[in-house]
Parts: structure tokens; sequence; C-alpha cells
């Protein structure tokens, strides 16, 4: 059955950059997180669907399961029909994963979008069989989530489809994917990962020259571009 009149929100669950640096292995970058904040909430908005922001200012609860699914939880109580949850470190995510998601819903399909780390950056729910408790217990922040996810949807009886996997960034290394497939990362998040790994002057100056030379002149290369940093 096809339903067009579904309420459904974006619920952003992004903590502040103070907070990010505190739990996660990037030092000294506050302003990635500035940016990711700011981005996401950007494409979310593009929906045009209603969003929704937790961060640790209003999170209620011991750990991460309790704090997500609480806020899930407060979602609906808002008088939505379904939920879209997105994190903010995932920088490949765009509207168009968010409309897709939001399409599914019509024909009750809920959209999974799997991270390259077993976890998974885009979560949709449906209030009917939404159980905090359950969801709460789910392996939050581990390889087997995704897995888990699909498995918890399943036992509801709900069809689910799964989008792009995308890589996200939890820690310094994470910052490599995006900079040896340089050709496809924005100039901003290149400018801040760069900083962030204090690359010396000449060898960022090597990589940009590196990257012109081997791109401004290949007008048929329309692959994936070759690694740059081993």
């Amino acid at each position: 059955m096809h339903n067009k009149n579904i309420h459904t929100a974006i619920l952003l669950f992004a903590n502040s950059p103070e907070e990010e640096l505190k739990q996660k292995n990037l030092s000294g970058s506050k302003n990635l997180y500035e940016y990711f904040n700011e981005d996401t909430l950007s494409k979310a908005k593009q929906t045009g669907l209603d969003v929704v922001l937790f961060s640790d200012a209003n999170q209620i609860g011991k750990n991460f399961g309790e704090r997500f699914s609480n806020a899930i939880a407060s979602v609906f109580k808002q008088g939505y029909d379904a939920v879209i949850t997105i994190g903010n470190d995932t920088p490949d995510l765009k509207t168009q994963h968010l409309l897709s998601a939001k399409e599914n819903l019509h024909d009750k399909i809920l959209t999974l979008g799997p991270s390259m780390d077993g976890g998974s950056y885009l979560i949709t729910l449906s209030k009917s069989t939404f159980n905090t408790e359950e969801f709460q217990k789910l392996p939050w922040q581990s390889n087997s989530l995704f897995s888990a996810l699909e498995l918890y949807l399943n036992s509801k009886k709900h069809t689910t489809r799964n989008i792009q996997v995308l890589k996200d960034i939890d820690e310094t290394k994470d910052l490599y994917f995006f900079i040896n497939r340089f050709r496809n990362t924005s100039l901003i998040l290149k400018h801040l990962i760069l900083s962030i790994l204090s690359f010396p002057k000449e060898f960022v100056v090597e990589i940009f020259n590196s990257y012109i030379s081997r791109y401004s002149s290949d007008t048929f290369n329309k692959g994936s571009p070759s690694v740059l940093i081993s």
C-alpha cells in the first residue's frame, strides 16, 4: 500500500565539537567537527523535512545506546510516524540519501545506510514497532551493528533496503581514506584534514601538484583516482 502522508522527521544525533574531541581520537580537530555539524545539518534541511538535533546538551542516558534510543523515543513523542536518523561524521552523506529513505517509507520500506566499518550512518525507524528497551540493547559502536540492525528490523516484520556504503570518521587513520581519494573530497574537507594531519608545507604542495598533473590533463579518466598516499 502506497502512503504519501507519513509524518517524518530527520534526527541528527551529533555531539558538540568539544564533546567529540573528548570521545574520539582526533586531537586538534574542533574545526573539523564544526564543519561536520554545519554541513550535515544543511544537507538534512535541504530535504524539506523537519530536522531535530540531539547533542550532548539534551541527550539522556548512561551510554550511547540509551542516549540514542531515548532521543528517537522523544522524536516519536512529538507526533512523528517515522524518523530517519543520521550522525555527523559521514562526509559523503548526501541529501539524496535522505530523500531516498523518505521515498522508501511510502512503500513501507525502512532504509539502512551501511558504514564501511560495520556500523550504520543512516537508520530509518517506524513509530509503530519501535521499542526503546530493545533498541538500546543492540551492539552500538561495534562492527557488528549493521548486521544486528538488519536482524532486529526483520524480526519486526519490516522490509529493509540498503543504500550506498559510506565511510565515517572515528579516528585519525580514517582521514587518510579521504586524502587517498583526493579528487572526490571537498576543498574545505581537504584543507581541514591536511591541517589535522600536520603535513609539512612542502608535502602539501607536492600532493596538490600531483593531483593537478594527474587529473587536469586526463580528460578521459572517468573512474576512481589512483591512491596519492600509501
